[in-house]
């Protein structure tokens, strides 16, 4: 690579289609697709976010918890610092922890929720991917609003 690589990527995005411009390997700017008639200004927002000061970069995990493990007494959650780890060890404990709680207290245990976004179609709707996800680990579906309560008598 040369110390001035520059290219146009094509790209899609939930927002629409865009020429990723890339120097030296960063993301510059995003260029509407020359064809698209009425493009989004959203995308002038993707290379800022990609680097900005309150993006979580990384996988995080309660300092606590890496330290203890699953406890439900004496934790600290909210008063505790979270704890940067790398991708991989992030996904083992997730799966083991998926795992442990289905094991022990069964698929109805694992809540599929999420207070994500959703935007056009169900692909980009968060708690509809939760929802997929977990019911490929053997989940029962969980309904997308909760199911009200009867008295008790």
């Amino acid at each position: 690579m040369s110390a001035t690589d520059h290219r146009l990527v094509p790209t899609a995005t939930h927002w629409g289609a865009y020429q990723a411009e890339v120097r030296n390997g960063q993301l510059v700017t995003m260029r509407p697709f020359p064809d698209d008639p009425d493009p989004s200004p959203i995308g002038n927002s993707i290379p800022g976010a990609r680097a900005d000061a309150v993006r979580i970069a990384q996988p995080m995990i309660r300092a606590g918890w890496l330290k203890h493990g699953p406890r439900r007494k004496d934790n600290a959650r909210g008063q505790e610092p979270f704890v940067a780890v790398p991708w991989d060890e992030a996904l083992d404990i997730v799966a083991t922890e998926l795992n442990r709680v289905k094991t022990r207290f069964g698929n109805a245990a694992i809540f599929a929720g999420s207070y994500g976004w959703a935007s056009a179609g169900r692909f980009h709707h968060a708690q509809s991917q939760m929802r997929r996800f977990l019911n490929l680990f053997g989940g029962p579906p969980i309904p997308s609003t909760p199911t009200p309560r009867r008295p008790r008598r």
